[in-house]
């Protein structure tokens, strides 16, 4: 068939990146929250002439989003008093006593942020931001593939809000604040705290219900996992290059005194289990079967770079 990936049409997905990541930056500061970083996509899905299908598919996600991080708030509402020592104790099991956050605090740390304390706090930032910058180059590639992750990500999210209920769990930094872990640092928290640039806060943010824990399952790892996932079943070579990111992003959260180990493990299986359930669901015959195409690749309908000349 046609080739999908003009010169032309990637050099106009890339400025038109640039200018909605730019142009919000401007406006609002470097953070970057689900509900901004949709606006930022949708500059070059106008540039490429693909706006309206990237409305259709992708304002679910939003409102997915949007709707998680309010039953999650809900979760802490409803069931507020906190679990501490059975996934405390599981660490302590496995690493033979030790803390892992403890050790590699104990390691790296050093009183103040350093250069890879601000490296690993963007990293922390982009819970929000590659997952999405992902499938939106697989919707304009494959939408097949695209549902299914957006199954994905959405079941796991709600399926995580619902365990928040069950089992509302603390994290390592609210374990050492009553004694039962030694002193650690909130280092995600210093390291915003030590940036020249303050965020502000998106529309997301300004109504949606707190939940001071939600560590189990972690969806930091979930949703790092899953992206993973997406890019081996896109293009497999490039999924072998993303598998670091889930690698990192685990790393990040236990020195960052966020997780335990056994919330990584958690997460992980949600995640892997949200993947399974949406492809069963696609492939079961029915009105949601529709999600499975073929359908036509967005980007071969874009009406601007479709040459190379």
């Amino acid at each position: 068939g046609p080739q999908l990936w003009t010169r032309n049409r990637i050099a106009l997905l890339i400025v038109g990146y640039l200018v909605g990541l730019g142009g919000m930056i401007l406006i609002k500061g470097i953070y970057l929250s689900p509900d901004r970083y949709f606006v930022i996509l949708l500059v070059p899905a106008l540039v490429l002439g693909v706006g309206k299908g990237y409305v259709r598919d992708f304002l679910p996600l939003i409102i997915g989003i949007f709707i998680y991080e309010e039953l999650r708030g809900v979760a802490h509402i409803l069931n507020p008093e906190p679990y501490y020592m059975p996934h405390l104790k599981f660490d302590e099991i496995i690493f033979f006593g030790n803390n892992l956050t403890i050790v590699l605090q104990d390691l790296l740390w050093t009183g103040q942020v350093v250069w890879y304390d601000q490296v690993l706090g963007l990293l922390n930032r982009a819970h929000f931001i590659v997952p999405p910058t992902l499938l939106f180059l697989i919707w304009l590639e494959n939408r097949a593939l695209y549902y299914r992750a957006l199954l994905t990500i959405l079941g796991c999210s709600m399926l995580g809000a619902v365990i928040f209920l069950i089992y509302p769990a603390a994290p390592p930094w609210a374990a050492s604040q009553i004694g039962l872990l030694p002193e650690m640092t909130k280092i995600g928290y210093a390291q915003a705290d030590a940036s020249p640039i303050k965020a502000s806060k998106s529309l997301i943010e300004s109504l949606m219900l707190p939940n001071p824990y939600a560590a189990v399952p972690s969806l930091h790892t979930a949703y790092s996992t899953l992206v993973a996932i997406f890019a081996l079943s896109w293009h497999r070579r490039f999924g072998y290059v993303m598998c670091i990111y889930p690698l990192a992003m685990y790393f990040c959260i236990v020195y960052f005194a966020d997780h335990y180990v056994s919330d990584i493990l958690v997460g992980i299986a949600v995640a892997l289990f949200a993947w399974w359930a949406a492809g069963r669901l696609i492939a079961r015959p029915g009105r949601i079967h529709r999600l499975a195409g073929p359908f036509p690749p967005p980007i071969a309908s874009a009406r601007f770079g479709s040459t190379t000349t």
